[in-house]
């Protein structure tokens, strides 16, 4: 049986060939060909546009337009047992002169704020609900959600105008829920674009809250029990998040306030866990994870700001013994400030990395390729530079590196690919602190179980120690200006300290 409805307003108007609807001109068509099907249209407004189309058993529909100038809602379900509800599609009732929007568009003259909704349900037991409240300007708010699987649910909200929302779920027991604009009936966040796509196994979740200018949200998961969370909060312009997920039980999370931030979050294991807070503007985030449980977390505040991860670690050979969140791989990274750049690569086993600069224009890399390796870095100050290469072996955090510049320009490298076999020692660890200006220092470690002390209170200092044996314990510090050292060890348990300037 195929049922189509038209208001008799319309009618009288198809009699009389008018060539377009006269204002108060609501039109609805419903063909339902299944058992048990259930349709419910009720537009209130004007020139609402509503078509319904359910082709197998027990969908049903609900249509809900009360805006004067113009709303849009298309369902089809052609599965069993879903719902779809187009809750409210309304607008503020004027029509434009015409000209440039506010939002960096056009309209033509007497162009309608509408609303416009597609629902497309292929699948069985689907829930699709979509709410609209389009204020303000001609640019229309767009929502379209495609479900071909089993039990998924889709929500969206979207309030101002010109806000864009797609979700495509394709397999079972999905979830998306995006939420764009704020309703308090300003003009105060628009131009939102969110896009949503879950396949994979089922049983992802997708998050995602936009309520400033111009955000942008894609993603996309094509594993199993995934979950991404996005907040992109109001005041904020141009933010833009990206997350893609194709391994299980991933799970991303982006927090960004203030202008112009970027994140991308690429997970391509299982059990990953990326998380990404941003506040300020103008500050990049990049997260890259293949390996099984790994971790990384990025946190930044300030302006121009750049933070670059990539993990790879393969399993936990090692223990932190709860140290750390993650035993395979774990990455922290926090920058204040101005122009900080930060880089950390991992691609070995039960390496961690904790990064955090606080000033300008400070550098740091860490590279990690070894086993049970961990480095901190905390450089305080403006242009210090730090670079760490880790490819040995060790256990339980022995292989360590601890550097903290307090200063200004200071620059220290350090290379470990030794060895350590005491557990909970000092052994293969290199610490250095260097807390005034332009002081230089370089290690490399490649022996087993050696030690390295650097301590630079001065200004123009430079230290180099070189050590290749095995039980090796070096000491430098230097107090005052424009001091050199240099400290070569290859032998066996030889011990050397250097003061200068005490």
């Amino acid at each position: 049986m195929k049922n189509i409805l038209f208001t008799s307003a319309s009618i009288a108007a198809l009699f009389v060939a008018a060539p377009a609807l006269a204002a108060g001109d609501n039109v609805s068509t419903v063909s339902q060909t299944g058992n048990a099907q259930a349709a419910t249209v009720n537009q209130t407004g004007s020139n609402d546009v509503s078509t319904i189309d359910q082709q197998n058993a027990s969908n049903t529909a609900l249509v809900n337009q009360k805006g004067t100038t113009g709303g849009s809602s298309y369902i089809q379900q052609t599965g069993t047992g879903n719902s779809a509800t187009v809750a409210s599609q309304e607008d503020d009732g004027s029509l434009y002169p015409g000209g440039q929007s506010a939002e960096g568009g056009s309209y033509p003259p007497g162009a309608f704020p509408i609303s416009v909704s597609s629902i497309v349900q292929g699948g069985s037991n689907n829930t699709a609900t979509v709410t609209q409240n389009t204020k303000t300007s001609a640019l229309a708010n767009t929502s379209g959600i495609n479900q071909s699987g089993n039990g998924n649910a889709a929500t969206v909200k979207q309030y101002d105008d010109f806000q864009t929302s797609s979700i495509d779920q394709s397999t079972d027991n999905n979830t998306a829920t995006v939420t764009q604009g704020i309703n308090n009936g300003a003009d105060n966040s628009y131009g939102n674009s969110s896009a949503v796509a879950q396949a994979g196994t089922g049983g992802n979740t997708a998050l995602v809250t936009q309520t400033g200018i111009f955000g942008i949200s894609s993603v996309s998961q094509n594993g199993g029990g995934g979950a991404a969370t996005v907040t992109q909060h109001d005041g904020s312009q141009n933010a833009s998040s990206y997350i893609t997920q194709s391994g299980n039980t991933d799970q991303a999370t982006v927090d960004q306030s203030g202008d112009t931030q970027y994140s991308s979050i690429d997970q391509s294991g299982n059990n990953e866990v990326a998380k990404v807070t941003q506040d300020g503007a103008l500050n990049v985030s990049g997260i890259s994870q293949s390996g099984p449980g790994n971790w990384a977390e990025v946190d930044q505040s300030g302006t121009s700001n750049v933070s670059s991860i990539s993990q790879s670690s393969t399993g936990p050979t090692y223990l932190s013994e709860g140290e750390f969140p993650s035993d395979t791989g774990y990455a922290y990274v926090e920058q204040v400030g101005t122009g900080n750049n930060s880089s950390v690569s991992q691609s070995g086993a039960s390496n961690w990395a904790v990064l955090s600069q606080d000033g300008a224009g400070n550098g740091s890399s860490i590279n990690q390729t070894g086993s049970g390796t961990y480095a901190n870095v905390d450089q305080i100050g403006t242009t210090n530079s730090s670079n760490v290469t880790q490819s040995g072996t060790a256990n339980n955090l022995n292989m360590a590196v601890g550097i903290s510049q307090d200063g200004l320009s200071n620059v220290s490298n350090v290379l470990q690919s030794g060895s350590a076999t005491e557990l909970n020692s000092t052994e293969n660890t290199v610490n250095v602190d260097q807390t005034g200006e332009r002081n230089n220092s370089y290690v490399d470690q490649s022996g087993v179980d050696n030690e390295t002390r650097i301590f630079a209170d001065g200004n123009d200092n430079v230290s180099t120690v070189l050590q290749s044996g095995s039980d090796n314990h070096a000491y430098v510090n230097q107090g005052s200006d424009n001091n050199y050292s240099s400290v070569v060890q290859s032998g066996t348990n030889s011990t050397a300290t250097v003061n200068q300037g005490m």
